[in-house]
């Protein structure tokens, strides 16, 4: 089915969809756990980003696991209600794609907060491991070392959006066929997007370093 054919045919389920998943995608859990666990908005404080790494940085590796975790779930969920759901359509899979870009969406430009979200890292995960499990658990290690290396959450964060969207279209094209590829690039897109400033801080050398080694090792590196 075209990219065309397949919005003519589905723009209800998909419209029904695309406002489900971003309503879904704009409950922000950095912003509820700082107000709630620390009472306080993770907005004013260290990079004034509310997401993962902010959440890490300022409470420490358990709120940022918390925050991750739950972001992550935005991604999966949608995403897995949308392959069980559209199974009999033979187009689950796009679906999967489509509820997972209003999800991230959703977390990026959140009406709830006034626009203001977070950069979508931990919900584009949570969406890869739902539409592309295998590929995802292949990145992880990865994903990992980069982090160790580099200490800096967001060179991880546009290395791996960059290699899903190369890797759609080189490899996964056959089987997410266009749509499927296409939804991915503009999910991804939107992600290395909301990353300008880090891109920006990454080449003048002042990118802030996200602290897990001295969290983990405990000193220094």
């Amino acid at each position: 089915m075209s990219f065309a054919d397949f919005f003519a045919e589905y723009w209800w389920q998909l419209a029904l969809v695309a406002v489900l998943s971003y309503t879904f995608g704009c409950v922000n859990y950095a912003v509820v756990f700082s107000k709630a666990f620390k009472h306080c908005d993770i907005r004013t404080l260290g990079s004034k980003n509310a997401g993962t790494t902010n959440m890490f940085r300022v409470f420490g590796l358990r709120m940022g696991a918390l925050t991750f975790v739950c972001d992550a779930l935005k991604g999966v969920i949608p995403c897995l209600l949308c392959l069980v759901i559209f199974k009999n359509s033979g187009m689950q899979l796009q679906f999967a794609y489509w509820a997972g870009l209003f999800a991230v969406v959703g977390h990026v430009f959140p009406v709830l907060y006034r626009w203001r979200g977070g950069k979508g890292v931990a919900t584009s995960i949570g969406v890869c491991f739902a539409v592309q499990p295998l590929l995802s658990l292949c990145c992880v290690l990865p994903a990992i070392a980069i982090i160790l290396i580099f200490d800096r959450m967001s060179v991880m964060s546009l290395l791996l959006s960059v290699f899903m969207i190369v890797w759609h279209w080189c490899v996964l094209f056959d089987s997410v066929q266009v749509t499927g590829c296409v939804f991915a690039t503009v999910t991804f897109s939107i992600v290395i997007l909301a990353h300008w400033q880090n891109i920006i801080r990454i080449f003048s050398g002042k990118e802030l370093k996200t602290g897990v080694r001295k969290s983990i090792f405990g000193r220094k590196k």
